[in-house]
């Protein structure tokens, strides 16, 4: 049990790093190409796909046995993490007075580095040991 949770903490710290990597050179093109205020836009799909990755690993901690039921989680795992992207994207463009265009141009990048880290964690813990 303390491996499980020992490895959903490796996937934070990946986590970290990765909304780190995407902040840093991130911060510097859009304010070089859009201005200041859309840097707005950065944060909040930073912040929005840093939760919602961070959430769908919760189910994988959860042991499965079985390949069927290991699968079943991944595949539960990523429609949560899905499921909070797109209504956290659809509440944030309408609620709020982010810049839509590049808030959702971010988004993408952001999911896409995101899942990344979100399949070597699967992969990792649908290993055979």
């Amino acid at each position: 049990m303390a491996v499980q949770y020992r490895s959903y903490l490796i996937l934070l710290f990946v986590l970290v790093g990765l909304a780190v990597v995407l902040l840093v050179p991130g911060i510097a093109i859009t304010q070089r190409l859009w201005g200041a205020e859309a840097l707005a836009g950065l944060y909040w799909a930073c912040g929005l796909c840093f939760t919602a990755a961070t959430l769908g690993g919760l189910p994988l901690l959860m042991a499965g046995r079985s390949p069927q039921e290991t699968g079943t989680l991944a595949l539960g795992s990523m429609a949560v993490r899905m499921g909070i992207t797109l209504f956290g994207a659809l509440a944030i463009t309408l609620a709020t007075d982010v810049p839509r265009t590049h808030f959702l141009l971010w988004l993408v990048v952001c999911y896409f580095v995101f899942l990344i880290a979100e399949i070597g964690f699967i992969l990792q813990r649908t290993r055979p040991e």
